[in-house]
């Protein structure tokens, strides 16, 4: 920042924690003595391991807390001139725009061309400003093709971009991205790189909390890392793509490099005796093609990597090996050579969704691993020593809703592990989450295909195809597979 110019961010000494239940109580999580200055035109990363305050400190940037999220805020908070906690809400849109962990939390309609729109109507732009706002957001984008669908009917990568378009359609000086990389194929990913070092050359100030390291090389001024709701370390962005291994590790960072990986091989077609095995599977929303498969197979025993661009029924594909959908007449679904309907697949198979937030509806962590359990099921399940497996430790009573993203992941898989199921699908189940926290979510998939599981991850998450992965069907953009090893 050149001498006597105004930060765009300036936040000193600030701490918060949050208020838990009725009485207000006050928690020990969020965070406490934080201090740092952005300048214009400057991207500065967030890291550290999920839970570690990141996402509370993006909070207080926007003013979500104390106005929205209830708590204790102390210290100085102040963004593009304005002291953040005394400013009405409802004016956070003129100095940031973020995006959510969770896009759809952000979104204020159920449309695309509307929530582009919504930043500049709702401070009072004049009708061609909007328009050209709009129109230039998307275009930036990638999602001038979605302007006329509903926010609804999206994929998990869509959904990203769209936020990210209408996070900058208002033009707002300080820009906010909580793990704006979760969800996004490698293409999506490269634009989402260019589009930040477009806003940064645009004079805007941002912030971005990110596990995913490696795309960000070459565009970050600063770094801190936080620990335990602490910033622990600062480093400008050449020393800390520098780090060496050991120290990368022992901060539990994940890759700072793209992974270079083999693909691995597609399932052989003897797999589909024991494992599940689709054929004819097609599929569509409102007359628009979303599935085309001749045949697939994913045996039992292996973990196998489902992949594809942003849209390409994925996801789709998922809920229809799980039972929450059905493929149009003629599609057949086996297990074990035995076909299946949706009640039959449904019994047989568990989901961790790409919205975990959907899946949550015990009132303590404990209760949520084994939710839907008889009791001597549930007795059987060693609650303790799953959460401790994923770090989830001393969360037992805790409220599932008042984790943060990558605690409610972890959360959720928990769950899904304490369940005697045939098929797990995993939809994304490393957003949001660091290098320890992947290593040991790969880990547990491993236990569940050696105990002789179909375990089915849909990814576009390299490293964490790299790091279990025996198997890999590639969804292709024209949503065709047409046979067990899927081409592009």
């Amino acid at each position: 920042m050149s001498a006597g110019a105004d930060p765009a961010v300036r936040v000193a000494g600030a701490g918060f924690r949050y208020a838990r239940g009725t009485a207000g109580d006050l928690a020990a999580e969020g965070v406490s003595g934080i201090s740092f200055e952005l300048a214009p035109g400057t991207v500065t990363l967030l890291c550290g391991a999920s839970g570690s305050g990141k996402t509370t400190a993006l909070r207080m940037l926007n003013g979500l807390v104390p106005q929205f999220h209830r708590g204790e805020l102390t210290g100085e908070v102040t963004v593009a001139g304005d002291t953040v906690p005394t400013r009405p809400l409802h004016e956070a849109g003129r100095t940031t725009g973020m995006v959510f962990q969770n896009p759809r939390t952000g979104f204020f309609t159920d449309a695309v061309l509307a929530e582009l729109a919504f930043g500049s109507e709702n401070l009072g732009a004049d009708r061609d400003t909007t328009v050209a706002r709009v129109r230039a957001a998307a275009a930036a984008t990638g999602v001038t093709g979605l302007l006329g669908r509903g926010l609804g009917g999206l994929s998990g990568g869509q959904t990203q971009q769209v936020a990210f378009a209408a996070a900058i359609a208002a033009e707002p000086p300080v820009l906010l991205l909580d793990e704006p990389s979760s969800n996004l194929s490698a293409e999506a990913i490269g634009r989402l790189r260019r589009l930040i070092a477009e806003q940064r050359a645009a004079g805007r100030a941002i912030v971005v909390a990110e596990h995913r390291l490696h795309f960000l090389r070459d565009l970050v001024d600063q770094v801190l890392y936080f620990r335990e709701g602490r910033i622990e370390r600062r480093f400008d962005g050449e020393s800390f793509f520098a780090l060496d291994e050991a120290t990368r590790r022992d901060l539990g960072l994940r890759r700072l490099t793209a992974p270079d990986r083999p693909a691995p091989p597609a399932p052989p077609a003897e797999a589909a005796g024991t494992g599940l095995e689709l054929h004819s599977v097609r599929f569509g929303y409102r007359g628009r093609p979303v599935l085309d498969i001749d045949r697939v197979a994913f045996p039992a025993g292996r973990i196998t990597a489902l992949t594809g661009p942003n849209g390409c029924g994925k996801t789709t594909l998922a809920r229809i090996i799980c039972g929450l959908a059905d493929p149009a007449r003629g599609g057949e679904i086996r297990l074990a050579g035995r076909r299946l309907r949706a009640a039959a697949r449904a019994r047989a198979s568990y989901i961790v969704m790409q919205d975990v937030g959907r899946q949550l509806f015990a009132d303590t962590v404990a209760g949520e691993v084994t939710l839907g359990l008889d009791r001597a099921a549930a007795a059987a399940v060693d609650v303790d020593g799953l959460l401790a497996e994923l770090d989830l430790a001393g969360l037992q009573g805790r409220h599932p809703q008042s984790l943060s993203g990558g605690q409610r992941q972890r959360l959720v898989l928990a769950s899904a592990l304490a369940q005697d199921k045939r098929v797990h699908i995993l939809d994304e189940p490393t957003s949001g989450v660091g290098r320890a926290h992947l290593e040991a979510i790969a880990a547990r998939m491993r236990a569940l295909a050696d105990a002789g599981a179909v375990v089915v991850v849909v990814t576009h998450d390299e490293e964490l195809i790299e790091a279990c992965a025996d198997h890999e069907v590639h969804l292709p953009a024209v949503n065709r597979v047409a046979g067990a090893g899927a081409a592009d």
